[in-house]
């Protein structure tokens, strides 16, 4: 495992999502098919399918985080991933519609959505400009790799790169900077990150904890990168959609779920 972590480790080079998707960067075109088997044939090591579901809206405008568990409200909808870690190259579409707890989208300001939303992440790190695939990797927290506003958490698998989103069949954002992970569990059943009672928050000196490596969960998040002080983190839209139920179809066969430290 550690010379797996050493690969994606090394792959990200210390970079966060605000340099990967910073403004300005052009990617490719996102023509990346998701890479399923030909002909019938066996798939390749490295390869992933998950299905998610359990889906929910964290927070909105304002704060997109929602440690306290608090606006993290349930949506109707799943995720699908074929991915294949060793040729950079897979495809994540979400399908998700608002329900009466959830209430609207806060996507921006000024920008709510309702009803069917649907977000497609194409990758294709051979072709695409920072685009990215990390596998059994430690993120966030005071890792180094990407910013503290999730705890120290273990992924299966992360992406970085565009998405389209559509909203009730119009496209809605054709190209935005997304990120997803395959982790352990952060969000508890209450919805909350927390251990032994206290709240996560990106300000605490130790992010370590916080997590139960025992479940897993999905992430997927877009957003942009102009400034917005008034909003958390600090741009003028963000999406954060959490995952609760992730059903492994398919998976290396050298991965171990749930992962045991060495």
């Amino acid at each position: 495992m550690m010379d797996r972590f050493d690969r994606a480790t090394k792959a990200l080079g210390g970079l966060g999502m605000a340099a990967l998707l910073g403004a300005g960067v052009a990617f490719a075109p996102a023509d990346a098919p998701s890479p399923t088997p030909e002909d019938g044939s066996e798939a390749l090591d490295g390869q992933w399918r998950i299905r998610a579901t359990g889906a929910k809206i964290v927070g909105g405008y304002g704060n997109n985080f929602a440690y306290n568990g608090e606006n993290v409200r349930p949506l109707d909808g799943h995720a699908e991933v074929t991915l294949d870690t060793r040729t950079g190259r897979g495809e994540i579409v979400i399908e998700i519609e608002t329900t009466p707890e959830s209430g609207p989208v806060a996507f921006s300001e000024n920008q709510t959505w309702e009803g069917t939303i649907r977000a497609v992440q194409r990758i294709n790190t051979e072709r695409m400009d920072m685009a990215r695939v990390a596998e059994e990797i430690w993120l966030h927290g005071n890792t180094g790799n990407e910013a503290p506003v999730m705890p120290k958490l273990f992924n299966y698998f992360a992406t970085w790169g565009p998405s389209t989103i559509w909203v009730n069949g119009e496209e809605a954002v054709p190209m935005i900077g997304s990120h997803t992970m395959f982790s352990e569990q952060a969000r508890g059943p209450d919805h909350r990150i927390a251990k032994a009672g206290q709240v996560y928050s990106p300000r605490l000196q130790d992010k370590d904890g916080f997590t139960n490596p025992d479940e897993t969960e999905f992430h997927y998040v877009a957003h942009t990168t102009e400034p917005d002080q008034n909003n958390f983190p600090p741009h003028t839209a963000w999406i954060h959609l959490h995952f609760s139920d992730v059903e492994v179809l398919e998976k290396p066969s050298d991965v171990e779920i749930p992962y045991r430290a060495q």
